[in-house]
């Protein structure tokens, strides 16, 4: 990434490395990494259901198993609604900070 054109073209320029990296390597690599970073915690959220459940600790994940087993289904709804609103909020960010990494992206 360091050997780009555009990178290249910024130190012939006569500008720091720091800024070069900071202001122009890093908007290109941080819109990848949102990415991911938002697919994280989609499987940590999933994830939380199985370690809890196997591990016997107490949290959503193992709230959700109990409930799912004695067939009380409000918890579900509960449990289902809380994650989904976690889910969204968290992708609600990543997009938002999309536009601020990449300002082609804010008007499209």
């Amino acid at each position: 990434m360091l050997q780009q054109d555009y990178v290249l073209t910024e130190r012939a320029l006569g500008l720091s490395s720091r800024l070069i990296l900071f202001k122009y390597v890093l908007k290109n690599a941080m819109t990848s990494t949102l990415t991911v970073i938002g697919l994280y915690v989609s499987w940590l959220l999933g994830g939380t259901v199985l370690v809890e459940t196997v591990f016997n600790w107490p949290g959503l994940g193992l709230y959700a198993t109990q409930a799912i087993l004695t067939q009380d289904f409000m918890p579900v709804i509960g449990v289902t609604l809380t994650i989904a609103i976690i889910y969204l909020v968290t992708m609600l960010i990543v997009d938002l900070l999309y536009g601020v990494f990449n300002p082609k992206m804010r008007y499209s």
